[in-house]
C-alpha cells in the first residue's frame, strides 16, 4: 500500500501506552526555539516508522516522544517510513498485535510497568499517551552518559522497570529527581545492570552533585513544568 511521505501528526497510532512527559516537554520546548526553516528539516531527518494494519491505520513503531513533541510545537504533519506493510494481510486483530509484540514492534506494557495489557486499550494517537516518570528518569541518566543509547527497540523501558524496583522516586515523588537521577547513574553502572542494552563498564562520570539540566526548572515553589504547552 502507496501512503504519502507526510501525514497527520493526530493521525499515526501508538504501540505503546505511555512516555515520558519530562522528555516530551525538554524536547518540545528545544523544538520551539527552532525557526520554521528548521523545524522543517527536524521533520523532514527524522522520518517516524510506522507499520501499516491489514484495515490500514499507520503504527508507530518508534519516536512516540519526537511525534508527541511535534504535537505540542504545532507541527502538524510528520514524515514517515514504512518498515512492514500488512495492508493485504488476512491477519486478524488478535494475530496483528501478537506478531507485533512478538517482533519488538508494539510494547504493550502500561506506565505502572505492569502487562502485557490488551492492545484493545492503547490509544487512539498520541495525546492519549499516559506519563511514565520512570522513563523520564531513564532518558535523564542516559543523556548524563550512565548508559549507551541503543537501536533496541524500547530499551529505556527496561531502564524505567529497573529503576522502578528499586522505588528511586517513591521518597519524594517528582521532587526528588535531581537525587533520583544521582543514584541512577550509579545503578546503571553497577553490575545489577549488567544485562540490560546500553550497559557500559564503569567510567568516571562528571557527577552530577547537585542538578541535572535535563529535569524541568520549578515553575513555582513545589510544582515542576511537568505539562508541555498545550495548544489552544
Amino acid at each position: 500500500m502507496k501512503v504519502k511521505k507526510y501525514q497527520p501528526t493526530l493521525s499515526l497510532k501508538p504501540t505503546q501506552f505511555s512516555v515520558g512527559m519530562m522528555e516530551v516537554e525538554y524536547k518540545t520546548l528545544e523544538m520551539q526555539k527552532l525557526s520554521k526553516k528548521k523545524r522543517a528539516k527536524l521533520v523532514r531527518e527524522n522520518p517516524i516508522p510506522v507499520v501499516i494494519s491489514p484495515w490500514k491505520e499507520l503504527c508507530i513503531t518508534d519516536h512516540h516522544h519526537f511525534l508527541f513533541s511535534c504535537w505540542h510545537a504545532n507541527i502538524h504533519e510528520v514524515r514517515v517510513k514504512v518498515v512492514k506493510d500488512y495492508s493485504h494481510s488476512r491477519l486478524s486483530y488478535h494475530r496483528f498485535w501478537q506478531k507485533m509484540a512478538r517482533e519488538n514492534l508494539a510494547y504493550l506494557y502500561d506506565q505502572f510497568g505492569n502487562g502485557p495489557q490488551k492492545s484493545l486499550y492503547l490509544p487512539l494517537d498520541i495525546r492519549g499517551l499516559a506519563d511514565d516518570p520512570y522513563r523520564s528518569l531513564a532518558w535523564m541518566v542516559r543523556k548524563e552518559g550512565a548508559f549507551e543509547n541503543t537501536t533496541q527497540s524500547f530499551a529505556e523501558f527496561q531502564w524505567a522497570d529497573f529503576f522502578r524496583q528499586r522505588n528511586l522516586l517513591d521518597s519524594q515523588g517528582r521532587k526528588g529527581f535531581h537525587q533520583a537521577v544521582q543514584k541512577g547513574i550509579r545503578l546503571a553502572q553497577s553490575k545489577q545492570a549488567r544485562r540490560l542494552p546500553g550497559f557500559i563498564a564503569q567510567k568516571k562520570l562528571d557527577a552530577v552533585t547537585t542538578k541535572s539540566k535535563y529535569v524541568p526548572k520549578a515553575l513555582k515553589k513545589g510544582a515542576l513544568a511537568t505539562k508541555p504547552i498545550l495548544r489552544k
